[in-house]
């Protein structure tokens, strides 16, 4: 869908309706642009979506001249950031005075606003909380240490709207990873917080981390991004675990493990609709809301993809 995706110097000079920009690395296919038009009504607002693709490797002055294209344009109302969120607070943080608390305790931007003001926030710890409740008790096991996996930790260790501790945080919560960067990360924002989750670094698929787990989290992007699963087929589950994968769409793999053995499972649907919510309330300066949340999920609810096997 070519005219969904438009590039840098296109933010530059648009001259169309209110623009939201969407800024990833592959984002023509993704299901933001059907849904889109029915979250800007319930919102009462008359913008448009496109998306910005941006390679992984993405230089910093390139951020940087996306930030002054969008500042520079007041027909552009913000962005929702999804793959570059860690690059574009290196790159772009400073010259984000208006800064959420907790953009500098992540280290990420996840949404930027730019119409008559310009701020930028982490929002997706906020989403989490929305669709969340409180899980507290057990064992907690997570299967990825990058962003998805901060948004997390800090939902479930932080009233985030206060940053006073939950007094329902559990007890055992477990991170694991192949990459030791994303875990180091990750152990620098739990020191912030005064959170001691466990953090195990893994050489490949996992088989020895979710026996006795009450919640397993795939936060890895396996199963979506890239085919496979971030645990083996011979992963022991024990009855009565719930499986959670934070992705909507893909071979889902990791949840046909969990089925096959009887278990609970929840895909990722209601956090993509809770994270672009949190965004575009933002940049709407609308206050994200329980009311507003199930508003933005009956927009997206015709454009669900249907689950199979799992």
């Amino acid at each position: 869908m070519p005219d969904h995706v438009i590039t840098v110097e296109d933010v530059e000079t648009w001259t169309g309706p209110p623009l939201v920009l969407f800024a990833g690395i592959s984002t023509a296919g993704s299901l933001a642009h059907a849904v889109f038009d029915g979250w800007a009504r319930a919102l009462g607002r008359p913008w448009v979506l496109r998306g910005v693709d941006l390679p992984p490797d993405t230089p910093p002055p390139v951020y940087r001249r996306l930030l002054t294209a969008m500042r520079g344009n007041p027909l552009v109302q913000g962005a929702v950031v999804t793959a570059h969120k860690l690059r574009l607070y290196r790159a772009c943080a400073a010259d984000l005075p208006g800064r959420d608390r907790l953009v500098d305790l992540t280290g990420e931007i996840n949404t930027l606003v730019t119409g008559e003001r310009v701020a930028a926030y982490a929002n997706d710890a906020r989403s989490l909380t929305a669709i969340l409740g409180s899980p507290s008790g057990g064992r907690i096991v997570c299967l990825g240490a990058g962003g998805a996996a901060t948004a997390l930790l800090l939902a479930l260790h932080l009233d985030v709207e206060t940053g006073r501790p939950r007094a329902d945080a559990p007890e055992r919560l477990v991170f694991a990873d192949v990459d030791p960067a994303a875990l180091d990360a990750l152990r620098r924002v739990a020191e912030r917080i005064g959170a001691r989750p466990g953090l195990v670094h893994l050489s490949g698929p996992a088989d020895h981390l979710v026996p006795d787990a009450t919640l397993v989290v795939n936060a890895t992007g396996l199963g979506k991004d890239r085919p496979g699963s971030p645990l083996t087929g011979h992963a022991p589950w024990t009855p009565g675990t719930v499986a959670w994968d934070l992705n909507y769409r893909g071979d889902l793999t990791f949840l046909h493990q969990a089925a096959a053995h009887g278990l609970s499972t929840r895909d990722g649907w209601e956090y993509f609709v809770a994270g672009w919510a949190g965004a575009l309330t933002a940049i709407a300066g609308e206050p994200f809301t329980p009311q507003t949340l199930s508003a933005l999920a009956a927009a997206a609810a015709p454009h669900r993809p249907r689950r199979t096997g799992t």
